[in-house]
């Protein structure tokens, strides 16, 4: 081979290796651009995530300092006090809307003492409010089983739950348990009020969410849409006579008072451009000028 054909040669070979050095080169670019960007956007993430429960939690502290400031100006003029109220409860309940940052949250208040507690409300309660959307022989069958699953009578929930058929009945169902276990608790009082002590709690395994009542054997989903708006698992057994609804004041079987005895505040927060909500349901107990945390639910949107 000759000196010129040996150069061709060799700059042939180089210009070989430039080529796949290049396209190794732009590879690895192409592969740490992308790794470069997921990682980008797992941060962004997680800082929407930060900014969309930080403003949850600022947006349930607002609502909370809003209503007590409210509370505090009406003193204890009870109709300024039932105009705070109304006014905070008119319409969707809004409270507080703002922006920090790139953070935004709103709030929303639901008086729960205008519903019907689930965990409180007992057999005859229940059977009366769901009697309004079911037939009479299954609100009491219902009733009768969310009542065992709250006081933990595990004999009335396996007697109740035994067996349900196709449409929906359960069978194997008496009450005559549930008269056992009243009778049960009226003795417990009793004794309690000769020892000068405080009744027992009756609650046992309360439910926390209405969607649990779908685990009760025969609750059909449209008959817990249709009560979703009178009932609640947040409530403290007061129902306020001036915000429920007809249907709750007559399945009501606690005390009926002219105000809300506890608040349950509804605060999303998210980040600006960004579609995750984090949404924080806080229930207050209203005592005087001053609400009292008493239950704390977290989830994202």
């Amino acid at each position: 081979m000759t000196r010129p054909s040996c150069r061709r040669a060799r700059r042939g070979a180089a210009l070989v290796v430039a080529l796949v050095t290049i396209a190794v080169l732009a590879s690895v670019t192409a592969i740490a651009s992308s790794q470069a960007r997921q990682a980008a956007a797992v941060v962004d993430n997680r800082r929407s995530q930060a900014t969309a429960r930080a403003m949850a939690e600022s947006g349930v502290l607002a609502a909370r300092a809003h209503i007590e400031t409210r509370l505090r100006e009406a003193g204890a003029d009870s109709t300024q006090r039932d105009r705070v109220f109304d006014a905070l409860l008119a319409g969707t309940g809004s409270v507080v809307q703002d922006t920090v940052g790139d953070g935004v949250f709103a709030t929303a208040v639901v008086d729960v003492s205008a519903r019907l507690d689930v965990n409180t409300a007992g057999a005859d309660g229940l059977q009366q409010l769901l009697a309004t959307v079911a037939p009479p022989g299954e609100a009491r069958r219902l009733a009768e089983a969310i009542e065992a699953h709250v006081r933990g009578d595990a004999s009335v929930g396996a007697s109740v739950g035994a067996s349900v058929g196709a449409s929906g009945t359960i069978a194997g169902a008496t009450s005559a348990p549930t008269e056992a276990m009243q009778q049960r608790l009226q003795r417990d009082s009793v004794v309690a009020a000769m020892l000068g002590r405080a009744p027992a709690s009756r609650v046992m395994q309360p439910f926390t969410s209405l969607d649990e009542l779908l685990t009760v054997p025969g609750m059909q989903s449209t008959w817990l849409d249709a009560l979703a708006a009178d009932l609640t698992v947040d409530g403290d057994g007061r129902v306020n006579r001036r915000a429920a609804s007809r249907r709750v004041l007559a399945a009501a079987t606690g005390t009926l008072v002219d105000r809300p005895s506890r608040v349950l505040v509804i605060a999303r927060g998210w980040r600006l451009e960004h579609v995750l909500t984090r949404e924080i349901q806080a229930v207050f107990d209203v005592s005087g000028a001053e609400l009292r945390l008493v239950r704390w639910r977290e989830q994202d949107r």
